[in-house]
């Protein structure tokens, strides 16, 4: 009995050594195919075959769970470089919000990377109210959340990269000023933004 109890008991500890092995070889894998397909676009990004080929490894990469935030930050500034902004809001808006590295980004994206097709259109009446749509979403998402430092430096960084395209400079100024006194603490932070 006690051989029987010795052998099962080797056997699932081979099974689950095995079992993590592969788990592990599978996630080096993932993350050699993400790095050819970042050198891939780093090196080529005008090309497009090459955009093409790191899009499908990028897609291959999408199935390593280790890795999934940073295979969809990826794959979404792939689509965006590659000016496919329909499939960008299909890809984006199949995926959970846990998928992100905050919880505002896929809105943001979303919105964004609509926003950035109406532009492709010369839409800018659409894009306008997008980029509005995102500084609201943002607003309601800081206010029901408590937020960390880095999310608050994340947040507030994307916030002024949509801004500055339907606002003039004295208009970010004005909102960096209100941001100031609401934040008092941050203030340094802010001031990189002022125009």
């Amino acid at each position: 009995m006690y051989k029987i109890n010795l052998i099962a008991a080797f056997i699932c500890f081979t099974l689950v050594f095995c079992s993590c092995n592969r788990q592990v070889k599978r996630n080096e894998a993932c993350r050699d195919k993400l790095k050819t397909a970042r050198d891939l676009v780093y090196a080529n990004y005008n090309r497009q075959s090459a955009l093409d080929s790191a899009l499908h490894i990028t897609n291959e990469c999408m199935q390593c769970d280790s890795l999934k935030k940073e295979v969809v930050d990826f794959k979404i500034t792939l689509l965006i470089t590659m000016k496919r902004y329909i499939p960008g809001i299909a890809f984006i808006d199949s995926l959970k919000e846990s998928d992100f590295t905050f919880g505002y980004k896929q809105r943001f994206l979303s919105k964004g990377l609509r926003a950035l097709e109406y532009n492709s259109i010369d839409d800018t009446a659409k894009r306008d109210l997008m980029y509005k749509e995102i500084k609201d979403d943002i607003g309601q998402y800081v206010k029901s959340r408590t937020i960390g430092d880095k999310e608050f430096k994340e947040i507030y960084t994307d916030l002024f990269s949509v801004m500055e395209n339907y606002l003039d400079g004295d208009q970010i100024n004005e909102e960096v000023k209100a941001l100031k006194m609401k934040y008092p603490e941050k203030q340094s932070f802010f001031d990189f933004f002022k125009k």
